[in-house]
């Protein structure tokens, strides 16, 4: 294995791909009681198409959240029984990008891998739980879509990415869903959840090398078939979006959210765009943060409160920040952000100490984060940043400079594009 040490923290990653293709990252833990293991394919809800033996497949919205729950029912037991009754708590998540299957445990630990790779890499479809599990998410979805605050942030992606798969729901829609078959999740376990297509990453209190030997014992108990397929170039972001939209529905006040994208101040996938992500986000928080000088300017005015929030994402080539929340004067509001951004930051003594302030608590969070297996394992991003760690994260911070994190915010402010969605009352036409 390939043995990364930490000095600083006094931390090591050991790291290795099996013969397979499976991607082993192992991160020893001394003094925790736990251990936290999480399965990672690269594959989210932005992935809608492939060919497979020459056949074109288009994947209907939604499909790798459906797929992430039916993955844990097998004709013969269910997945999050048998880590109850071996002593592990387990979930799962699915991003725009990827899909996770994870478990926390205390003993039992080669039994509980075992379960993890088994019930991810075998999969078991019906018909009858599939139209099951179509009900199931479909009143999900329908939960969501009377969030009004869920369907203020799609409406920002709405209008930013107007003609692509990110700006679709994670679980889908009712109709698209119900497009999804047994034969085609199938197709898509055997494309995407192909052992070169996903990481393990382990980490608590164990032996790295005992470890290692249990995941390829696993490994080798199993035949993966050569796969025929072709995944297309995953969508490039551009400028077109749609500038302005309103929607009048039952909300109490009006909301207001600003979406500002620029997928081409993005570096290459490596720790420098680990870097340049941090750094972004250190800048944001100078400007927006509840703590920040302009947020409490806007705040003492009544152009905003605490439902304010902002959201940087970095999702594969896509690279967007979402900004807003309730105010009782949107207009004035859009316009006040709209400044803020163009203007960006101004050096001065104020901000130099605003800025070492900030630098300390973001390293302070990863210190904190460090203690965290969850956060540890889950903050793996893989080659997108490099294969660093959140180890790597809390060392780039001690080394960004003031003058970097001004240089970064104009950089991405360099030829973005900006939108604004607003939802008032119905009442406000009358």
């Amino acid at each position: 294995m390939n043995k990364k040490v930490y000095q600083a923290f006094n931390e090591c990653l050991f790291s290795t791909v099996l013969s397979n293709g499976l991607k082993v990252n192992i991160l020893p833990k001394t003094g925790f009681k736990k251990t936290y293991a999480v399965l990672t394919t690269d594959f989210g809800s932005m992935d809608r198409a492939f060919t497979l033996d020459g056949e074109k497949i288009q994947i209907p919205a939604g499909t790798a959240h459906f797929l992430e729950h039916k993955l844990f029912e097998k004709a013969e037991y269910d997945a999050f029984e048998l880590f109850t009754n071996n002593g592990a708590d387990s979930n799962a998540f699915t991003s725009y990008t990827k899909t996770s299957y994870l478990f926390s445990s205390t003993t039992g630990l080669q039994e509980n891998l075992d379960i993890l790779l088994d019930f991810v890499q075998q999969p078991y479809f019906s018909e009858k739980s599939v139209a099951k599990e179509q009900g199931i998410i479909g009143q999900e979805i329908q939960m969501y879509n009377d969030d009004f605050d869920w369907q203020l942030y799609m409406g920002i992606l709405k209008n930013l990415f107007p003609n692509q798969s990110i700006s679709d729901d994670i679980a889908g829609t009712v109709e698209s869903i119900a497009k999804i078959t047994p034969e085609l999740l199938y197709k898509v376990h055997k494309v995407f959840y192909r052992p070169e297509n996903m990481n393990l990453f382990v980490t608590g209190n164990l032996d790295p090398d005992q470890i290692l030997q249990w995941i390829k014992d696993n490994q080798q108990r199993k035949e993966f078939a050569k796969v025929n397929f072709e995944i297309p170039t995953p969508e490039s972001d551009d400028d077109e979006i749609i500038e302005n939209r309103a929607l009048l529905t039952k909300v109490e006040r009006p909301k207001v959210m600003l979406g500002v994208k620029n997928a081409k101040a993005l570096p290459q996938p490596g720790i420098e765009r680990l870097r340049f992500i941090i750094t972004l986000d250190l800048a944001l928080y100078l400007i927006l943060s509840s703590s920040s000088r302009l947020y409490l300017e806007l705040y003492d005015e009544g152009l905003l409160d605490d439902t304010f929030g902002y959201d940087l994402n970095s999702e594969r080539e896509a690279l967007f920040l979402t900004l807003g929340g309730d105010t009782n004067h949107p207009t004035e509001l859009i316009q006040a952000l709209k400044d803020i951004l163009t203007t960006g930051l101004m050096k001065s003594d104020a901000l130099l100490k605003d800025f070492e302030l900030a630098k300390k608590e973001m390293y302070g969070r990863s210190i904190t984060r460090m203690n965290s297996l969850e956060a540890i394992a889950n903050s793996f991003e893989g080659e997108n940043y490099g294969n660093t760690t959140i180890f790597d994260e809390a060392m780039l911070y001690q080394d960004i400079s003031l003058d970097e994190v001004i240089n970064t915010f104009d950089t991405f402010m360099k030829n973005v594009v900006i939108s604004t969605f607003k939802m008032d009352s119905e009442q406000a036409k009358k």
